[in-house]
């Protein structure tokens, strides 16, 4: 018992080209994004059908990766950073789609944060030694061979979609509120149309991570037989919940509105990296699965 899964070269060769020209797609339509909202018009709809192609490309990869695995790829650091990418990516081009082509100014906040986890992936293990991300295909842990992985994990990654497309709105907020005479500025949409898309992508990125602790200390008790063991990434998990539930409430029953609710979101996300990043190589806990 090696440890890893059989896969047949042409299987993996065809998981690593299709990655490789996927990640350069995403990379492109990035530059076509920033184009666009430094004065390019033109080019917005064409980073759109990149990121539409580079979208399909990712697909297929997952497609390949679970043929060569026999299984979802959830688990570890580069699957559920793939699966999390592809994710955010979805519900950026459904927002897109709502749109209907009127403006491409948020993908352009999107997208780096796209190139950024990338990179994470890929760059970062070369970079820093205590960062370890396999690409291996590896069986399932017992523990983890349940029902409950894709219910639990799914969650965990559509809410972390959801709060990375606030905090890309936030972002823009804070530079539409700032830089308001500049030309760069100018082609942002106006600070409230921002404050309901962080809303809404919030309420719904709070929904799926509720979704992802009530599954997740079912599955525990079934697991290790308790509900709640005070694990790092269980805690950081709950601390990104209150933030955004905070954040929720303020608006929805104080009508906050503003800075206050930016800070907010921009204080859940860096929760949620940490949960996902910090969690991994600099606590000690048992969510460790390569």
């Amino acid at each position: 018992m090696t440890g890893y899964l059989e896969v047949s070269p042409l299987g993996l060769a065809v998981e690593n080209i299709l990655f490789t020209i996927a990640a350069v797609a995403y990379l492109l339509s990035t530059a076509g994004y920033l184009f666009y909202i430094f004065g390019k018009k033109k080019l917005g709809p064409w980073a759109s059908y990149l990121l539409r192609f580079s979208f399909l490309l990712h697909t297929a990869f997952l497609v390949t990766r679970t043929i060569n695995a026999g299984r979802i790829p959830l688990v570890g650091h580069f699957e559920f950073g793939n699966v999390f990418i592809w994710a955010c990516v979805l519900f950026y081009l459904w927002l897109e789609w709502r749109l209907q082509g009127r403006d491409y100014s948020v993908g352009a906040f999107l997208t780096p944060l796209v190139v950024l986890y990338l990179a994470y992936l890929t760059v970062a293990p070369h970079l820093i030694t205590k960062i370890n991300i396999s690409r291996a295909h590896k069986p399932l842990q017992p523990v983890l061979q349940s029902n409950w992985l894709q219910i639990h994990v799914s969650a965990s990654v559509l809410g972390y979609a959801c709060f990375t497309l606030a905090f890309a709105v936030a972002i823009m907020w804070l530079l539409k509120t700032w830089l308001h005479n500049k030309a760069f500025a100018r082609n942002l949409p106006e600070p409230l149309i921002l404050e309901e898309y962080m809303y809404r992508a919030s309420g719904i990125g709070f929904l799926f991570q509720s979704i992802m602790i009530i599954t997740g200390a079912i599955w525990a008790d079934t697991s290790w037989g308790r509900y709640w063991g005070w694990d790092p990434k269980e805690v950081w998990a709950l601390i990104t919940w209150f933030v955004f539930a905070v954040y929720l409430h303020a608006r929805f029953t104080r009508g906050w509105r503003g800075m206050r609710t930016v800070m907010l979101v921009i204080v859940g996300w860096v929760a949620m990296v940490f949960t996902w990043v910090g969690v991994a190589w600099l606590l000690t806990g048992i969510h460790s699965f390569g």
